[in-house]
């Protein structure tokens, strides 16, 4: 058997590259689930689209949700990166009467314009020590933060194509 030698180091010339890459792969599996969930509005019904109660969400305002939640966590995330306050957190609860196709398209391009932002703007050296309260999961850094958005989408996506509500 051959071994093979382990270095440790605490601060790895590759991190900038990595921090870089985590950012591009996470900005890429939320804009699969902005696709996904466009997609989801797109081939609904106006009348399912406006469907739902605060109880009971129906896909206008799990859609709603997810785009206000994808811009504001990754403006967080960013925040938080670059040593700033996070600004406000909290979960917003979307109205189904107020749910239109347009406006989520118009959601859905912030979302996509903040991740832009996140690819060019978040720093190499990012402040890991700076957190915020996140309503369920307490405190979290910038990562933290970010590693929400996939989950987020999925949870929601696949809990409406199960006929189920999601917790999340």
């Amino acid at each position: 058997m051959s071994q093979m030698p382990l270095t440790v180091v605490d601060n790895p010339a590759d991190r900038p590259e990595w921090i870089k890459e985590t950012i591009r792969l996470l900005t890429g599996v939320a804009a699969d689930g902005r696709r996904s969930l466009l997609h989801l509005v797109e081939e609904t019904t106006d009348a399912d689209l406006l469907a739902g109660t605060p109880a009971a969400w129906g896909l206008g305002q799990i859609a709603a949700h997810l785009l206000i939640v994808d811009r504001g966590v990754s403006l967080i995330a960013l925040r938080l990166a670059r040593g700033e306050e996070a600004g406000a957190t909290g979960q917003p609860r979307p109205d189904a009467a107020g749910v239109t196709r347009d406006g989520l398209r118009v959601l859905a391009e912030k979302a996509a314009a903040v991740a832009d932002r996140l690819r060019a703007e978040f720093p190499a050296d990012p402040d890991a020590a700076r957190t915020a309260a996140h309503p369920f999961y307490g405190s979290m850094n910038c990562f933290g933060w970010l590693l929400t958005v996939p989950n987020h989408y999925h949870a929601h996506l696949s809990a409406f194509r199960e006929g189920r509500p999601s917790a999340l």
